[in-house]
């Protein structure tokens, strides 16, 4: 979920600091959509590992089946109405019906699943704070390291060099890091069973005071 908040927000300056000669705005906004789809496929992963592991092999298949059937659906025609900014919005469609039909499924047939509404919400939370985190500290440091100039229409626009693009993206992105942590642990995103799994997870859950 971090992950997906953080691309979606940084799509744009990501790919201004990875692929400069790309057509920046196009494929910014590209990546922006494909951070949303991103969190989609991994629980849908996760979600096939469960099914898998309780014994259904073939069920996550079929149903990832009729996913990519929805997304060659989707593809062909948003592609065809709103050009290459329509193939996002396939994976979307494609990875969210995967997973919301393996979450039902677990529902039904894994005993003692997980409450599904604080699993996904105290994380989703947490991101959201560190989303609007990033875009304040990126939309600061855009506004000091930037440029002004003048357009081929005479308006007078910003704009940022490479380096100073890489240095307010890796603060942002520091910044998102930090307060995704802290967000993370005051939400009960965490908890010591979690840190039990980890190496040194015991001095780590003394050193956070976590309650047993």
């Amino acid at each position: 979920l971090p992950m997906g908040v953080g691309l979606f927000v940084l799509g744009t300056p990501i790919i201004r600091l990875l692929y400069p000669g790309f057509n920046i705005e196009v494929a910014g906004r590209l990546l922006s959509t494909l951070g949303v789809a991103t969190p989609l496929v991994c629980l849908m992963l996760v979600c096939n590992s469960i099914l898998q592991a309780h014994g259904f092999i073939n069920l996550p298949v079929v149903i990832m089946l009729f996913g990519g059937v929805l997304k060659i659906f989707c593809n062909y025609n948003l592609v065809a109405m709103i050009g290459i900014n329509g193939a996002p919005f396939g994976n979307i469609v494609c990875f969210g019906t995967c997973l919301v039909l393996d979450l039902i499924v677990i529902s039904r047939v894994i005993p003692r699943r997980p409450r599904y509404l604080p699993l996904f919400l105290k994380p989703l939370g947490a991101s959201v704070c560190m989303g609007g985190a990033v875009w304040v500290v990126y939309s600061l440091l855009f506004r000091i390291l930037s440029t002004t100039g003048v357009d081929e229409a005479g308006q007078a626009i910003q704009s940022i060099g490479r380096g100073g693009n890489a240095l307010a993206v890796m603060v942002s992105i520091l910044v998102g890091v930090a307060v995704y942590g802290v967000m993370a642990l005051l939400l009960g995103c965490v908890s010591r069973e979690d840190l039990m799994l980890m190496p040194k997870g015991e001095k780590i859950a003394r050193l956070l005071r976590l309650p047993s």
